[in-house]
Formats: structure tokens, C-alpha cells, sequence
């Protein structure tokens, strides 16, 4: 800064040297300085106009403070004397370069932060749990010292800034992810190709009074039937919520909704539910199962339950469906996509052989293997003597040099990461990425097809439009 000038320059010079300034840096001056300098700009204007100093910076005032403010007022002077004498703004001395930048503008803090929240069940961010996990687990992590640590209040703005608001939970509240760009590639690339492909070997009906024509089924092909499966959730005191009454009637109703019923079952358009009956049209065999889980009942629905249900379901469509090869249809859910035990996971190997880490199957090295030499070969996941392979054989067996990467990124890998570690590399291998779940594999091997529809499109299941009175027995 320059030191004071020996006199004070006229009103006219004042506003002369403000607009030049401002005609040179008014695209790098922050909004707080450019306030200012209009500030003196309009006190000068005023001033020339034969307005005393007094009255005009509390027209200043009264313009920039909606109201009638002294203080404002005083300061709008000092700041015109202070640019009069040393030909610049005062200097800010609010903050600092030591105290003025969030934590959360460093990558690594945001990076744990967002990786933190994002490993959390829906519903269970808060503030104060936000605000123990930074001081109590990320921040010493990252060998960062705060005297005092990050407050709630702080904690409350980070969450707004990363995205999360605190929301009314509401029922029926459905989010439509048609259009995600993961669905799309689904839908285009793996399920319309795949139904295509399957419709030639279905049944059609054409014409008003819908006359089913018959596939024409080549030597060593089978007509194709789909089973669309679906599983549902009843309460025992389940009742219709709006009933024809006379005035003033009122049914007596339980309070509680009673015991939980979980129904899984099948329907094709050959059977409606997949069944199997006798001469006498009776039922003799069903494929629908029906649970009571919760306190003192059946145990909840899982994999297993599921897959003794498909098998059961097999054997019903091959007795009441003979020379037809069945399509199962399931929507995507975690149960449906569950792997074998002996399925292929990267992060459940150990960086050397051995140890405590699970045996995984045998497999082969895919095409896209970035060392040809290597593509298409047998790769066995135990060693001669019968160890687990760690993740540092296994790569090296492919081509990979992992001399300089870590085993495991820890607590995650960053968001979004390629090659961080050995475990993401090996990871994103096509034979540890497509993976056939437990569901396909027995299929498949059972000599049926099985398909799942896109994300979001419970629209292309028939059996969401069924009423639940299908699924019992009145």
C-alpha cells in the first residue's frame, strides 16, 4: 500500500480514479470491494451535487441498509476519507488464508466423508454421527489435528453440501430410474436381445379372437414357456379400504394388521399359476410357497428357501409341460443375484497364498486379458499344494505387474477408482465381473433359460397385476 498523500484530492478526481479502477479490474475484484468502490462512487456523485457530507452518506445508508442507519453512515465516510488519503480500499482483515478454507475442500477428507456416508443404511446419517465419525475415525486416519474437532453444526452443513437433506419419509414414494444410463444398457443390450431371441420358439396369438399359433420348432428345439415369479407381502388383517355401507355403518375392525405372510409363486399364460393337476382338474402338485416369518414363525424368506422352490418348480413344469423348455423371469434384488460359496471375490482374497481367505473355483483368463499371451487359459485358484491363490499369484499369472500396488485400499477403495489396488484390479477382470448367480447356474444346468428384467420396470411383470386373492385359497 501506498503511504498517505500530502493532500486530499477534490470529489470529481475521487470519482474520476474510482471508475478507472474499476474499467481495469472489475472482472478479478471480488463482489465485496466492488460494492465499495460504488459505494464511494455514488458519496462522491452525491457530494458534487452540493449535498453535505453528513446527508449524503446517510442517503448512502438509507439506500444500501433499507433504512436510517448512523453507523452505516459514518463507515460510508470513513471508507471515502480512507480512499481519499491512500488511494485504495482498506484492507480486510475478517478470516485469513489459515482459517478461511473448509476441510471438506481437501480431496482425501471428501473422498472418506462421501465413501463414509455411502457405506451407511438408509436412514441412519445424522449430523452427530457424522460429526463422531470425522473427529473419532476419519480425520485421524488421515493423520489431520484438530484442536477441538469439527462441531455439529459443521457436520450439518457438510451433509447439505454433499448432497444429503433431511427429508419426510412418505409411503407409496416410488423413484423412477428408467431412463439411469445402466438400465438403458440393460434393457438394449442384454434383455430386448434376449427376449427377441426367445419369442421365436413362443406361442403367439393373433387376430380379434386372439387364436394361438404354435412356433415353428426346429430338430433339437423345444417350445418355450415363460414362468414370471414374483414375491409379495400380506398381513393377516388385511382388508378392502373402501366398503359399499349403509348411512351411519361402520365395520368393527383388529387394530393391529396380524401376522406377516410372505407368498412366492409362479404364472405363465398356459396355466396361470404353475401348477400341476390330476385327471379330475385338482390340484396335485403347486409351486407357490407361503411363509410366516417374524417372532415365533417361520424363518424370513432366503436364498435357500428359493432355490428349493425352483427346483420344485422344475420338476412341476416338466410333468405338466412335457418336450417345452421353461423361461423363468425374476426381477433384480440381492437374492436373486447371490453367488455360489465358491464364486470368484477379489476383496475376500489375502495379498499371498494361503491363510484364512475362502476356496474359489477354477477359472479362465478372459479375452480381454491386457497380455495376449495369456488369453483363454485355464487359470486353477489353489496352488499345487492345495493353498488358496492370494491376489499377487493370481494377477501375476495374468500379466500384471502389481510390484508398487497395496493389497487393499483401506477403509474403501476411492470412489470411482481403477487400479488403487490389487484387489479393484482383480476385480474388474470380466471373469471376476459376470458371474452367473446361484439362480442361473442351476437353471441353466437343469436344461431351462432364465432372465432378469431391467431395474424399475415392474411394469413387464404380468403377475404385479394379479390380485392377491389369486395367491390363496377363500
Amino acid at each position: 500500500m501506498q503511504g498517505p498523500k500530502s493532500h486530499v484530492c477534490n470529489w470529481s478526481d475521487l470519482r474520476k480514479q474510482i471508475k478507472d479502477h474499476l474499467e481495469k479490474n472489475s472482472k478479478t475484484l471480488p463482489l465485496s470491494q466492488l460494492n465499495q468502490l460504488l459505494i464511494i462512487s455514488n458519496f462522491a456523485t452525491l457530494c458534487l451535487k452540493g449535498i453535505s457530507q453528513t446527508q449524503a452518506s446517510l442517503e448512502i445508508a438509507r439506500q444500501w441498509h433499507e433504512g436510517q442507519g448512523n453507523w452505516f453512515a459514518r463507515r460510508v465516510r470513513a471508507l471515502a476519507r480512507h480512499y481519499q488519503i491512500f488511494e485504495a480500499l482498506p484492507i480486510e482483515k475478517r478470516g485469513g488464508s489459515g482459517n478461511s478454507r473448509s476441510w471438506l475442500y481437501d480431496e482425501q477428507v471428501k473422498t472418506r466423508t462421501r465413501d463414509w456416508l455411502t457405506s451407511q443404511k438408509t436412514g441412519d446419517v445424522t449430523p452427530r454421527r457424522l460429526q463422531s465419525a470425522l473427529n473419532g475415525t476419519i480425520f485421524p486416519e488421515l493423520n489431520i489435528n484438530l484442536a477441538n474437532g469439527i462441531s455439529e453444526r459443521t457436520a450439518r452443513r457438510w451433509l447439505i453440501k454433499l448432497g444429503w437433506r433431511r427429508t419426510v419419509v412418505r409411503k407409496g414414494v416410488y423413484m423412477d430410474g428408467h431412463e439411469h444410463d445402466d438400465v438403458v444398457e440393460y434393457r438394449n443390450k442384454v434383455f430386448l436381445p434376449a427376449i427377441t431371441r426367445f419369442e421365436a420358439h413362443m406361442a403367439k396369438h393373433e387376430g380379434p379372437e386372439f387364436k394361438k399359433i404354435m412356433p415353428e420348432i426346429q430338430e433339437g428345439q423345444r417350445r418355450i414357456i415363460i414362468q414370471y415369479h414374483d414375491e409379495c407381502c400380506f398381513h393377516a388383517n388385511d382388508e378392502a379400504r373402501s366398503l359399499w355401507l349403509r348411512e351411519g355403518e361402520q365395520p368393527l375392525r383388529r387394530k393391529g394388521r396380524g401376522r406377516l405372510i410372505h407368498v412366492s409363486d409362479f404364472i405363465n399364460e398356459e396355466d396361470g399359476r404353475l401348477v400341476l393337476l390330476d385327471e379330475n382338474g385338482q390340484i396335485i402338485q403347486d409351486a407357490r410357497k407361503i411363509i410366516y416369518p417374524g417372532a415365533n414363525g417361520d424363518p424370513w424368506w432366503d436364498t435357500k428357501q428359493l432355490m428349493d422352490q425352483i427346483r420344485s418348480a422344475i420338476e412341476i413344469f416338466e410333468a405338466a409341460h412335457p418336450n417345452c423348455q421353461a423361461l423363468f423371469i425374476f426381477d433384480q434384488s440381492s437374492a436373486h443375484a447371490s453367488l455360489p460359496p465358491d464364486a470368484l471375490k477379489a476383496f475376500e482374497m489375502n495379498k499371498s497364498d494361503g491363510g484364512k481367505q475362502r476356496m474359489q473355483r477354477d477359472t479362465k483368463i478372459p479375452q480381454s486379458n491386457p497380455d495376449p499371451r495369456f488369453r483363454g487359459q485355464p487359470q486353477k485358484m489353489t496352488t499345487s499344494s492345495g493353498q488358496q491363490k492370494g491376489l499377487q499369484a493370481v494377477l501375476e499369472e495374468r500379466g500384471f505387474n502389481v510390484s508398487r500396488l497395496k493389497a487393499k485400499c483401506a477403509p474403501v477403495c476411492p470412489f470411482e477408482s481403477q487400479n488403487c489396488c490389487m484387489a479393484r484390479l482383480l476385480s474388474q477382470q470380466e471373469d471376476f465381473m459376470n458371474q452367473e448367480s446361484m439362480l442361473e447356474t442351476f437353471i441353466r444346468g437343469a436344461g431351462h433359460e432364465c432372465l432378469f428384467l431391467p431395474k424399475f420396470h415392474c411394469e413387464l411383470n404380468p403377475i404385479e397385476m394379479v390380485s392377491k386373492n389369486l395367491f390363496f385359497d377363500y
